[in-house]
Parts: C-alpha cells; structure tokens; sequence
C-alpha cells in the first residue's frame, strides 16, 4: 500500500502538500460518487450473480472413466450390464459391465455416463431390469466443485450483507446523534434582534444554570420550546445561543433524521436519542424542520411509521422516564401543520415566536455582520436598515455577504456604498443581462411602461418611497420601478392597497395613453398577477368590498370551500375593483403626460435614474409626490 503523503513533506508536489490522513476503507468508499446506496446495489448484483454462476456451471464434472451416453444405451441394449445405478433426477448413470472396457487407454468395468434431466423414464428402468441388469435409485450427490461454488456464493453474499449492516450502522447503533462541539455554540450578544424571544429564552438558560432555584419553589423548566417563525429569522441561531449561555451540551437533530424506509428505525432513533439526552443531562436537545416529525397525525399522505415515530417522541417527552435536566427545542415555520398533542403543556409547553426583525432589529443584525466586514465610511447601516423592510437575518446576512463579493471583484479594498446598492439590486432584480441586445423601440416602450409605474406609484400610493427606476434587463425583467416603504407598517389601510393596485396597472396606462390599445404588450402579465393577488384578498378576506360586505372567503370560515355563488360575486368584485383602478391609473398617467414623457426620456438616455432624480423631474413637472408634506409632517412630530 503507498504511503500517504503528509502536510510537513517537503518532497511531495506543490498540489499534493495537504493535510491527508489514513482512513478506513469504508470511509473512503463512501465519499465515491454520488450514490449513496452502493451498497444494496452491490448485493443485488453479487446475488444475480451467484446465481448466474449456479444456474449456468455444469451440474457435475466428467471423470476419465465417463463415456458418452450414446455408448451407454448400446451396452444396455446389447444387456452388457450387470449393474446400473441412476440418480433419482436421471441426470447420471453408473454402470458396472460383465466384461471390461478399454475407457480412455485403461481396461475398466465401472464407467459412467451423463443423460439429459428427466429423460430416463420408468418404463427405460423396467425395460433394462427385466433384460437381467439389477437397477438402482439413488440420491445425486454434488461434487467438490459444486459444493465450492455454492459455499463461495453464500459466503459473499453473507459478507456483502454483513457490509451493508456495518455501513448503515448508524440506523442500529447509539452514536448518530452526537453533541455539538463547543465551537459551535453562541451567546445571546452573537444574535442580533428577537428581543422578545431572547426574554422568553433566559428562563430556560437560568434553569440550566443552576436549577436548585426552580425546584425550592417548586418550579420546573418547560420541557419543550417551540419555536416558530419565518425561515431565515434565526431560529438555529437561538438555539446554539441557549447552550453557549448555559454551558451545556445540545444534541442536533433534523426532523428528516427519524424518517427512514425501514420499520421501526424512526421510534428506535427517537428512544436513542432520549435516552442520550438523559445520559448527558443537564442538556438540550435541538431538532430542527419539526414540522417533518411532528406533522399532524391521519393527515393524507401520512404513513403509519411515522405516526409510530411521532408517538415514540411524545412518550418520551412526557412519559414514564424521568426527563430532568434535559429540555426540547425544536424550530419549525411550519406551526399549522403540528398535531395538537405536541403544543399540550407537558411537552412542547412553551411556544416562542421569532418573526421579522424590525427597524431596531434589522440595525443590530447589520451591526453584528458588519464587524466581520471592512466597511467605507460612506455605508449607512441605518439608512440600510430602513431600506430593508421585510427582510429577515438571513437575508441581511447574505445582502452583506453579496456586496463584500462585489467588492472583492471590484478589487477593492472596502465595501462601500455603491457596492451594497449593487448586491441589494442583484438580490430583488437579479444580474444584469448585459448580452441581450434592445433595440431603441422596445427601449422606449420599456421606459414609458416603468415611467409609468413611477409616476402613479408617487401620485396614488405616496406612502411607498421611489427607490430606484431601471431599464436595464435584470433576471426575467426588462425593467423595473422599485418601490420600498421607508418604514415598517403592520396594517395596511384601504386607500393604501388601492393604491398599490393602480401602481401595479400603472405600466399598461402609460402604454395605453401613449401607443393605444392595439398597442399594447405583454409587459404587465406580472403586474396584473401581484394586482389580482391584492383585490382578491381585499375582496375575499379584508371585507373591503361594498358588494360582498363583511363576509370571508377563507374555508375555515365557511366551513369548507365558499359557493359558487359567493365566489361568483367575489370575482365580479375584483373585477370591479381593478377596473376602477386601471381607470384611476390611466387618468394620472393622463394628467402627467409631461412627466411620464421626461422620465422616460431620461431613462432613455441613463438607463438607471435614482429616487432623487425621477422625484426631481416629476415634481418639475408638476407631479405632487408627497415628500414636501411627509417631511411636514415628521417635523411637527418631532
């Protein structure tokens, strides 16, 4: 075997210095390829094969005495044979002659000859003993290479088992789930934002710490801690703050874990874990993506396995052991497909929910990432944070991570403004197209229909701040007018989403007003799907419809799917609803031609015009965008 190469060798190539190790064989078999099932394919293949083998050898070797069986019907019926021996299968034939025979150089009397199975029949055996040979039956006996053929295969089949077992040791043993090393714990100060979950989290931590205080008052840990919220709040990064800050170990697992084709494995993984747990306690156990293990109980699609896995975990949390010291967390954004019975006090008996960050939130979430990163002075974490609204941890962390990159192709030495602004417009517009060819019409068009959604946009739906208009072809848009509301908003006034709606048909009124109606484009197929989206929710959830009144549409209200009635008369509401709109966004777009001719012009020229540019040439234009009164009014608050 060579030697394998180590770090501190000096006469191994350039390419070659790393750090190898020696690994076991099964180690390295596994890291080859993709498959990760070689194994069964192995067996199944070495099976068909030795079978192959057994099916096709021959059924038994002929010895220098055999003679052919053409030779051994002419003895029998020249009645030259005094004794004859055949196998119950009619396969071989031994024959004992009344004068010898020269076989193969030598004077013999006992020779032997092979027939086709089967093609002895009863009547062949009457017929050569009633000629005065003595017949014998016997059982065929396998010869030595028979008997090695089949004791070969069986024992790579059995070896090749044996493998697989050992392989997938992981499904039978005790070590799958391992505690997470320390270095990968945080702290609480490592998680930015989620003030109130953070709160609902340090009982847990002080219970950990030192739970003599909880028990003299008769208080015990909340056995499960659910948490619940949207994908990339930083549920995981909760959970490995809780162990850093308690100074005990977490147990990781994954909701996918304990679901496995073969019976029984899920509830067998699920008493292992638990009992793991048990062993290490004070200690926590993390499973994240819950909503694979702990979804609802006889929902379709649901196999009984894992409705025995689930139980398996219920018994555990609440059941006849003793669970002291060790507590449950689990994180899913999923809370609507649980089953009851894992939010009842005793298991998962606390629920903390981890939404979107706010204002102050998404500023610290900056902050934190930021002092990983070399920063220009020109970067506004602050302004960066109002610009943000909606976006979660995750988001923020990869906005940041999206701009160092930017900067490390621009070759630069820091991350500055303008290289942020280039990874948030790769994030919500994608890269831009810089190979497909517009030619001037089509540029035009494109800058009339996102002139028009700007100019709308300001007029009808003031509350949302211009952040930028482009025309440059970015992912699957030819343009775009982005919007951003310059601070976080938790209920949404009627005025208000009808003005989103005529902002979303503002595109198709510029190009109604400019080119006619036989004129116009496939541009506002996304426009028309975000404004129907709007008036149907506003229509069949929000009661904001004169003609349907306060009634819902959702099927838990109306205790299955609505009547074709009623959904007959919300769609005639929708309809209603976006024609007014389209009316009320032709009419502005009608009203500021000038100005929705100037920005496309610009656009034109430049394709990109910044907020303070587009508002420049609208309101010279005689649009009143709003900015004059917002500021107004946030100087007499202050």
């Amino acid at each position: 075997m060579t030697t394998p190469l180590r770090a501190n060798d000096q006469s191994a190539p350039p390419r070659e210095r790393r750090n190898w190790k020696l690994r076991p064989f099964s180690a390295i078999t596994l890291r080859r390829g993709p498959v990760q099932y070689w194994t069964a394919g192995a067996i199944v293949v070495a099976i068909v094969a030795a079978f192959l083998v057994w099916r096709f050898s021959p059924a038994m070797a002929l010895s220098d005495t055999s003679i052919a069986y053409s030779e051994a019907a002419q003895v029998l019926s020249a009645r030259q044979v005094s004794t004859l021996t055949v196998t119950n299968d009619g396969a071989r034939l031994l024959l004992t002659l009344r004068t010898p025979r020269i076989v193969n150089g030598r004077e013999i009397r006992t020779v032997e000859a092979l027939a086709p199975a089967r093609a002895i029949s009863l009547a062949d055996l009457e017929r050569w003993g009633a000629s005065g040979t003595i017949v014998r039956v016997v059982e065929p006996h396998a010869s030595t290479t028979e008997r090695l053929i089949q004791l070969g295969s069986l024992l790579l089949v059995l070896s090749l088992i044996v493998g697989y077992a050992l392989h997938h040791r992981g499904a039978l043993g005790t070590n799958r789930f391992a505690p997470s090393p320390a270095s990968r714990h945080l702290t609480l100060r490592d998680v930015g934002g989620a003030r109130e979950a953070q709160a609902d989290l340090r009982d847990v931590i002080a219970y950990l710490k030192s739970p003599e205080r909880f028990l003299t008052m008769g208080a015990h840990c909340p056995k499960g801690v659910l948490l619940v919220g949207p994908p990339g709040t930083g549920k995981t990064l909760l959970a490995r703050a809780v162990a850093g800050e308690a100074g005990c170990p977490v147990i990781v697992a994954a909701g996918s874990d304990f679901n496995e084709m073969y019976v029984g494995i899920g509830s067998r993984r699920v008493r292992q874990l638990a009992k793991q747990a048990r062993d290490a306690a004070p200690c926590i156990v993390f499973i994240d993506e819950f909503d694979s293990l702990g979804g609802r109980r006889g929902r379709p699609n649901r196999s009984g396995e894992e409705e025995v896995t689930l139980n398996q975990l219920l018994v555990e949390m609440d059941g006849m052991a003793s669970n002291n010291g060790v507590v449950w967390m689990a994180a899913t954004n999923r809370e609507d497909m649980l089953d009851p019975a894992v939010r009842r006090p005793g298991r998962f008996d606390r629920v903390v929910e981890v939404p979107l960050p706010t204002a102050a939130d998404r500023l610290e979430i900056l902050k934190i990432h930021a002092a990983r990163s070399r920063l220009a002075p020109d970067v506004n974490l602050d302004r960066l944070s109002q610009l943000t609204v909606g976006h979660s941890g995750a988001e923020l962390a990869n906005l940041l991570n999206e701009a160092a990159i930017i900067a490390v192709q621009d070759t630069g030495d820091v991350i500055t403004n303008a290289h942020v602004e280039q990874a948030r417009d790769r994030i919500l517009l994608g890269r831009v197209r810089s190979g497909m060819v517009i030619n001037d019409q089509e540029r035009r068009l494109i800058a009339l229909h996102e002139s028009g959604h700007a100019v709308v946009g300001m007029v009808a739906c003031p509350e949302d701040k211009l952040h930028k208009i482009t025309i440059e072809p970015r992912g699957r848009s030819l343009g775009a007018a982005h919007f951003s509301p310059e601070s976080d908003r938790h209920l949404h006034p009627r005025h208000y989403l009808e003005g989103i709606i005529a902002k979303a048909l503002g595109g198709r009124a510029a190009e109604l007003v400019f080119l006619g109606r036989d004129a116009v484009t496939t541009g506002a197929g996304s426009d028309l799907v975000q404004a129907t989206s709007i008036a149907r929710r506003m229509v069949a959830e929000f009661g904001m419809s004169d003609t349907i009144g306060l009634v819902s549409a959702d099927p838990q209200a109306q205790g299955g799917a609505p009547s074709g009635q009623l959904q007959g008369e919300i769609d005639t509401a929708i309809r209603a609803l976006m024609t007014a709109q389209a009316t009320r966004a032709e009419a502005i777009v009608q009203q500021h031609r000038d100005a929705v001719e100037a920005l496309a012009s610009a656009l034109v020229e430049r394709e990109v015009l910044t907020a303070e540019e587009a508002y420049a040439i609208a309101e010279a234009h005689g649009v009143h965008t709003g900015r004059a009164t917002t500021t107004t009014e946030s100087l007499a608050t202050a």
